[in-house]
């Protein structure tokens, strides 16, 4: 799986979001519509539980492609309700994504089904930025974050910075 298959992949997620009446949706209900679509193109497994030291029990990662080039893929979504898109609202997911170090490719895939505009690369990408990872001296990698609404997607390379 690479970016552009993951790309178009989440294009069609939010397309066949977007087919469905009724109450609006929740990132919870697109979870198994995700997972369905991930699972039949790319063989993803869900939940993927990642241990660290210190803490009682493990946090979780959304989606993990195993093979030669391991992918894990985190995701979150933008409703009409809630906006859980901005980089101080998922900076726990970077964090998990970034110390995943062994993975090829680390995605935080950020699905807007708000119905409303989609939001410029620029001041999403500022919102990003800022964004520094946890105290410590361990391996940090970088995370891409692709950005996906209806009329339009890009993506971008988050680079970790340590806390001092």
């Amino acid at each position: 799986m690479n970016r552009f298959s993951l790309i178009k992949t989440a294009c069609d997620v939010v397309t066949l979001a977007s087919h469905y009446k009724g109450e609006p949706h929740k990132e919870m209900g697109l979870d198994g519509l995700l997972y369905g679509v991930l699972w039949a193109k790319f063989k993803v497994s869900r939940q993927y539980q990642i241990r660290s030291t210190g803490r009682s029990h493990p946090k979780r990662i959304d989606f993990k492609q195993l093979g030669l080039n391991p992918v894990v893929i985190e995701f979150v979504t933008r409703t009409e309700t809630r906006g859980e898109i901005y980089g101080s609202q998922n900076r726990s997911e970077l964090v998990k994504l970034s110390k995943q170090i062994k993975m090829k490719s680390r995605f935080l895939l950020l699905l807007d089904i708000s119905g409303k505009k989609p939001i410029a690369e620029a001041r999403l990408k500022a919102t990003y930025t800022p964004i520094k990872t946890t105290r410590g001296r361990y391996p940090r990698t970088s995370v891409r974050v692709v950005y996906v609404h209806p009329d339009r997607q890009y993506h971008f390379l988050w680079r970790p910075r340590k806390r001092r």
